[in-house]
């Protein structure tokens, strides 16, 4: 009788089931057991090495009394002074973390033995009543360990432990005794360093020191609290322990608790008995970690032969599934591993802008009481932030990616700007590998363009970063910008070089290199972050903006690559600059920079000197006092070879007029080195690349001439006076918004849901409101339902509004969604002002268009 495929198929899935039913039942059970009692042995083992731990405490703090003790004894016996009680320790101690303090018990002030650290020579000390108003605790006796709770050490500032005891001083009289305290003072990070675990399965232990009260005297990282019965109460609201204090202090055990993570804990509590059971030493672990990690090889052994037993079953039968499994997961990897590699690379392109924000916003911090270095700081924030928001835009957006489209979003900016930008993001990543870097620009007549800066930023960034990345430290990175006479009308050709003196790239790499995903394959190469993105985005925007991209390199001496654009001008430029007939020296060892300062000098109407070096300056400057003759401005730049900028400072303040103004170029951040320069006589500050409208304001506020360049601002008076409907629940959200669109004379009407927002448009007058700005996540009423509801109304004003979307959901489906539900447009959050207006101005144009 001939079995049918069908029977087969039965009974080879009956087979299977029934064999890995036992299998996962003997593991189950097994397991149970051996986990129950490596469990009960790793108890029994963490309790153990707790009581240890306890008894090395002790003997420590013993043994630290006992030193005390010992001084005490002594000084009582020779009859001392404070002075001389002082000397006497300051002879004695011998560990560099140690200290003594004397106090007198009525002031609470007294000696050190060592000098306060931000204070060097003093040796006074003052303790308030909140450490020791109360000294009951310490003993008159000399024998009984009297130790402090952790405190923070007056004089270093670190947190200690003090043991003491009450001693006897003569007064200055010699006669008089005064009720003193003697303090061994010992930082609690060399009690901490006693606890050893030398089981490596003990290694998420916590230890913590209590004291009567369950206040910590050393505290573990697991409890957030100050006091470890509030810990246990908070973390354990349904405990049925009611007498946890007296539990924990009368004698050895555990407790099981909750952590602040709801995970489970065991809690060993040891009394210190040295103490007098005032404290109580607590050993915290995970659960989890008590938990036996042996492997069990009989239980593999079963295991893996009862799977092989079912692998040689089910071979023959699955041997085609398992050909069509791997062709379909092949595909699916390659697809994911597409996917990740971009992402795994916008780390690279990620992190510049970060770099900037985070070492920007520490300087900040430094100089809060700055509010010209703050107001600074700020803005070129501002920039890496918008810089950093276009790379995240692009990321969310996964339909530019799948599909390779990005729009450039054209708007006036300056290039000043975007080459400040640069340099800040920069220089962390120069200071970091010590790179020798320089940036020269030619002469840049128009400094407003029309295009879209943040692609223009990326464009400068990735290959600059290469350029840092790729050059080993102690070599140079240098940029040259220029500007020259573009073939198109109104526009300017921009050119971009970055060179280096980095690895290089080979010539079978080169003819790849714009390919995704390609990287050189050098060791060198493989030791660098990176998935080979970087040089692919930056060709396609290139090539968006028309421009061209050119590379010269060879490996192991360096890469040039030069970035061509033809940008159009901005309608508004800066008004004519003109520093009249002044005398200006500058003074710098780089002769490119020097050439391109004179030359930008004199186009704003100075008469401009170069001194190669610092000595050169000072003949300039010595042969100009002699011809009666005085220099009205000197430029010194920071990093030279022979004699550096504030060398040359001291110099000329040394020997000529200390009133010559003084301006210190530096292409590095020169918040280090400010409070030097000023003590050396600078009179203020500029960083390179030396920008013809920066020279002109810098000069200016320094002579205290009048600035009269205006810088061009944009024109938006058509926007004055209209009233808009916001759709936002969130209170700062709407705080935000509101305050921005009233900078531009716009006037805001909140609605804080969905149905507010209808309601409003639904009883307002004509043209009272001429568009809406719509929240999608909000309570009530959504914002989508919102704007299917208002196309429903009768009022066909009211019905016609144009509503924009307004959310942080960058996806190109939701934008979709958006637009289906009868929205006009839609901003993704954070907002971006610049298409704010944008928006509002493209919804006017086209009311305009519909009326003609």
């Amino acid at each position: 009788m001939k079995i049918s495929e069908k029977t087969k198929k039965f009974w080879l899935v009956f087979v299977n089931v029934f064999l890995m039913s036992l299998i996962i039942a003997f593991v189950i059970v097994y397991s149970s057991i051996e986990g129950i009692n490596a469990y009960n042995i790793q108890l029994q083992n963490f309790e153990a090495t707790s009581s240890t731990i306890e008894r090395i405490t002790e003997n420590y703090l013993d043994s630290e009394q006992h030193i005390c003790n010992t001084w005490t004894t002594y000084i009582n016996s020779q009859k001392f002074k404070m002075e001389e009680a002082v000397g006497y320790l300051r002879s004695t101690i011998a560990l560099q973390n140690t200290s003594a303090h004397l106090i007198n018990v009525e002031t609470l002030e007294g000696v050190s033995a060592r000098e306060k650290v931000d204070d060097p020579g003093n040796y006074n000390v003052s303790y308030s009543d909140e450490l020791f108003g109360d000294i009951s605790w310490i003993s008159s006796e000399i024998g009984p360990l009297n130790v402090s709770k952790v405190f923070t050490n007056p004089m270093n500032h670190k947190q200690s432990l003090a043991f003491c005891n009450r001693i006897n001083l003569v007064a200055d009289d010699g006669v008089t005794l005064e009720d003193s305290l003697i303090l061994r003072l010992i930082p609690i990070s060399d009690l901490t360093q006693k606890w050893i675990f030398p089981d490596e399965s003990f290694a998420d232990i916590e230890i913590s020191v209590i004291d009567e009260n369950g206040d910590f005297i050393a505290k573990g990282e697991s409890f957030i609290k100050t006091n470890f019965f509030d810990c246990y109460r908070e973390f354990n609201p349904n405990s049925t322990i009611n007498n946890l204090s007296d539990i924990v202090k009368a004698s050895n055990g555990s407790i099981n608790m909750l952590n602040s993570k709801g995970q489970s804990a065991i809690v060993v509590h040891v009394p210190i008995l040295k103490t007098g059971s005032r404290w109580v030493l607590l050993s915290y672990i995970p659960e989890a970690s008590l938990k036996s990690t042996n492997q069990n090889w009989l239980l593999i052994g079963i295991v893996v032969g009862s799977l092989l037993a079912l692998a040689v079953i089910d071979f023959v039968y699955l041997f085609r599934v398992n050909k069509t499994l791997v062709a379909v997961s092949k595909q699916a990897d390659a697809a994911n591993k597409a996917k990740t590699d971009f992402l795994s690379s916008m780390s690279h392109d990620i992190r510049t802008p970060m770099n900037a924000i985070i070492g920007l916003t520490t300087l900040s911090e430094k100089n809060i009481d700055d509010k010209e270095v703050v107001s600074e700081n700020l803005r070129k924030i501002s920039m890496a932030s918008n810089h950093l928001l276009t790379l995240v835009n692009d990321i969310l957006d996964i339909s530019k990616v799948e599909s390779g489209k990005l729009n450039l979003n054209p708007l006036n900016f300056s290039i000043v700007e975007t080459v400040e930008n640069l340099v800040n993001i920069s220089h962390p990543m120069i200071n970091e590998k010590g790179l020798d870097f320089s940036f020269h620009i030619g002469e840049l007549d128009i400094e407003y363009l029309y295009a879209d800066q943040l692609r223009l930023n990326q464009i400068y960034i990735n290959i600059l970063s290469n350029a840092i990345k790729y050059t080993e430290p102690g070599g140079k990175v240098s940029v040259d910008l220029f500007e020259s006479k573009s073939e198109k009308e109104n526009h300017v050709k921009l050119t971009y070089i970055v060179s280096d003196t980095g690895i290089g790239m080979s010539k079978e790499f080169m003819e790849k290199m714009y390919q995704p995903f390609s990287r050189e394959t050098d060791s060198r190469v493989n030791s660098i972050q990176g998935t080979g993105l970087g040089l692919a985005i930056t060709l396609k925007m290139v090539n968006l903006m028309h421009g061209k991209i050119e590379c010269d390199s060879e490996l192991g001496k360096g890469t040039t690559f030069k970035i061509i654009l033809d940008l159009p001008i901005a309608d508004r430029q800066l008004d004519d600059m003109n520093l009249g007939p002044i005398n200006v020296l500058v003074v710098d060892d780089d002769e490119i920079l020097l050439t391109t300062a004179v030359s930008t000098l004199e186009t704003l109407g100075a008469h401009a000197y170069k001194a190669s070096s610092g000595n050169e300056a000072i003949e300039l400057i010595k042969k100009q006092k002699e011809s009666e003759k005085q220099f009205d401005v000197v430029i010194v730049d920071w990093k030279m070879k022979e004699m550096d900028g504030i060398q040359t400072i001291k110099e000329i303040r040394r020997h000529f007029d200390k009133n010559i103004p003084i301006l210190l170029v530096s292409a590095y951040d020169w918040s280090e080195i400010e409070s030097d320069a000023k003590e050396a006589g600078a009179n203020g500050f500029i960083t390179k690349p030396l920008f013809k409208s920066t020279l002109y304001k810098k000069i200016s506020d320094l002579l205290g001439v009048e600035n009269n360049v205006i810088e061009p601002v944009d024109d938006y008076s058509d926007l004055k006076g209209m009233n808009i409907l916001i759709a936002e629940d969130n209170d700062i959200n709407w705080e935000i918004i509101s305050a921005m669109v009233s900078m531009f004379g716009i006037k805001a009407t909140r609605a804080e849901n969905g149905q507010v927002c209808v309601d409003l448009a639904k009883n307002s007058k004509e043209g009272e409101y001429s568009l809406i700005f719509m929240d999608i996540q909000m309570p009530i009423m959504n914002g989508l339902d919102a704007t299917r509801e208002i196309r429903k109304l009768e009022n066909s004003w009211v019905k016609d509004i144009p509503i924009i979307a307004m959310t942080a959901d960058a996806f190109a489906e939701n934008v979709t969604e958006c637009l289906n539900a009868g929205m006009n447009g839609h901003i993704a959050k954070p907002i971006d002002m610049k298409l704010v207006i944008k928006e509002i101005r493209k919804i006017k144009e086209a009311e305009k268009y519909s009326k003609k």
